[in-house]
């Protein structure tokens, strides 16, 4: 240490006493030699003002100290610093959020009850099914009542005759040449259907069925009455005619698949006649079905009858 600290008061004292030579030859200033006081008013000073000449700037640039070097004994050492430490970082720590616990609402328990197996067997009630509606390749000449089967074929339009009774109707049908006769009797069968074998020129009606037994009947013509006056069993059936002639219009049949026959009346009905004869039901074309007009029980007629003069449609 003292080694070193000489050598520094070494490096000041040569480096005084440059400054101190150098001082002479290198500073080119005015340097102040002596100064007197004069008085302002017995001294004249100069009236010309004093122009400032600028200097042009010397590319060349004159250092204002000298290297000179001296003999020494010594070596003159630049210190060296010390390394600076590196600053250790420091890790962050991030701190975590501290989750607050929401106060837990007290589950009250209840009583379980446990069923025991009996015996018994309770039965289930299914569910009631809903008929999907059908599709038809043909419709029914009529709105309502829609009957729950498809017709066989579409609507078949003729000329037709229809005529009210005392029990029951009759009515023709041009297209297939036939009577239909629907009894409102309790009576097997319920309807018939015969041939009609009126031809045009035959008498219409007969003398000895001109006097009804009271006003407001008659005897049926034409193809009705030859029918009802050869054939004893339906004219004892069906009573006498309350009008006194048939009316003639358009009648419209149709046969369902499940060997139904329905066809129109001149006054707004819908006659459905069952398979089999077994009975027959009047439905008012406007909707809303109407029961049968005879009775429930199936009874034979007392003289046994007489089959019908066309087939019987089954």
């Amino acid at each position: 240490m003292r080694t070193r600290a000489t050598i520094w008061i070494a490096l000041f004292i040569v480096m005084g006493l440059l400054s101190a030579c150098a001082d002479a030859t290198i500073v080119d200033q005015p340097r102040l030699i002596a100064q007197s006081t004069v008085d302002r008013d017995t001294v004249s000073f100069p009236t010309a003002v004093p122009t400032v000449t600028d200097r042009p700037p010397t590319q060349e640039i004159q250092s204002p100290l000298e290297n000179i070097t001296v003999e020494a004994e010594f070596v003159l050492v630049t210190p060296t610093l010390p390394p600076s430490k590196t600053p250790t970082l420091t890790p962050t720590v991030t701190p975590t959020p501290t989750i607050t616990p929401s106060p837990t609402q007290p589950v009250t328990s209840t009583a379980t009850t446990f069923l025991l197996p009996t015996s018994e067997i309770v039965a289930l009630t299914a569910p009631a099914q809903q008929a999907i509606p059908q599709v038809c390749d043909s419709t029914w000449f009529f709105i309502e009542p829609r009957p729950a089967s498809c017709p066989m074929n579409p609507p078949l339009a003729s000329q037709g005759v229809y005529q009210t009774f005392q029990n029951g109707h009759m009515v023709w049908v041009g297209s297939q040449d036939a009577i239909y006769v629907l009894y409102n009797d309790s009576l097997y069968p319920r309807w018939q259907v015969f041939r009609d074998y009126f031809i045009e020129g035959m008498p219409e009606d007969e003398s000895q069925y001109a006097n009804a037994p009271q006003p407001g009947l008659w005897q049926p013509r034409r193809g009705f009455g030859m029918l009802w006056r050869a054939n004893t069993d339906v004219r004892n059936r069906i009573g006498w005619a309350t009008i006194e002639w048939e009316q003639p219009y358009s009648v419209q049949t149709q046969t369902s698949n499940d060997g139904s026959v329905f066809f129109n009346t001149p006054i707004g009905q819908v006659f459905t006649l069952l398979p089999n004869n077994v009975e027959w039901r009047n439905f008012s074309s406007s909707g809303g079905g109407l029961p049968p007009i005879y009775g429930g029980g199936l009874q034979t007629p007392a003289s046994g009858g007489l089959p019908p003069i066309y087939p019987t449609q089954s």
